[in-house]
Formats: structure tokens, C-alpha cells, sequence
């Protein structure tokens, strides 16, 4: 598992007045990440299959802004400022530099980037030590 990735997770957002989902990005530093590949067979037909684990570890990230972590619930009709984990968000393996606070699904496609939707998470902050609480999510292309 590599860590001190940077990562950025776009949630999506219920907004009203265009009465669509919106992505906001934040940036997250020292990330530990791992990624798998496999290909398989299912009758002659010859399938690539990529795998990606993230830990977010609870002390030692840096988030941008300092944003709080919120539920997924409350984040998404929520205008506070915040993150979360959710399925069927998205991550880019490196800092999102542009300057737009919230993205539509066309903006994300426009990057050009690898996005990894997150299909599995955890939070493992409520028990444990400092040192093992953290955030897990898994994706694939």
C-alpha cells in the first residue's frame, strides 16, 4: 500500500435551483493507497479488471480547508461546507487544480482524468486507537 497520496473526492450535492447533483471537490494529503489488477476469462471472452483501496487515516490527513466530515445523509441536502463518503462518488488520484467549486458530470469527464467510483466504504473511526482510526473506501474504474 502506497502512502502520502493526494487524492481528491468529489461528493455529490442536491442542488435546488438547477434541481440537479453538483460535485464538490476537496482535496485529501496522505492517503494510503492500493490498487490491483486482473483479467479473467468467462466463456472465451477476455475481461481487464482494476481494484483500488483508499485509507483516510482519522489523524495525519490534511483536508482541504479543515472541513469537517459529515454523513452522507446530512451532507447531501446540506449547504455546509463539509465531505463525506457516499457510493457512487468519484476520486482522482492527484489535487484537483481548477478553480470551480462545484463540477456537473460533463465538467468531470471534461478533465480527462482517471476517475474511480467509490463502491465500498467503511468508517472505522468510532473505535481503536489514534493511531488505526480511518476512513476505508474501495472503487473501480
Amino acid at each position: 500500500m502506497t502512502t502520502n497520496k493526494t487524492i481528491t473526492i468529489f461528493n455529490a450535492r442536491y442542488q435546488a435551483s438547477t434541481r440537479s447533483e453538483v460535485y464538490l471537490p476537496t482535496v485529501i494529503q496522505n492517503v494510503s493507497f492500493y490498487e490491483s489488477h486482473a483479467s479473467s476469462a468467462t466463456d472465451g471472452v477476455w475481461t481487464d479488471d482494476s481494484a483500488y483501496k483508499f485509507r483516510i487515516p482519522f489523524f495525519g490527513c490534511e483536508i482541504q480547508d479543515d472541513r469537517p466530515y459529515m454523513e452522507a445523509d446530512a451532507f447531501y441536502r446540506s449547504k455546509a461546507e463539509g465531505w463525506t463518503i457516499r457510493k457512487g462518488d468519484f476520486v482522482m488520484l492527484k489535487a484537483y487544480a481548477g478553480d470551480k467549486t462545484s463540477l456537473t458530470m460533463t465538467d468531470l469527464k471534461a478533465l480527462g482524468e482517471k476517475l474511480i467510483v467509490v463502491t465500498d466504504f467503511a468508517d472505522n473511526t468510532i473505535r481503536g486507537s489514534n493511531a488505526v482510526k480511518h476512513w476505508r473506501m474501495g472503487g473501480r474504474e
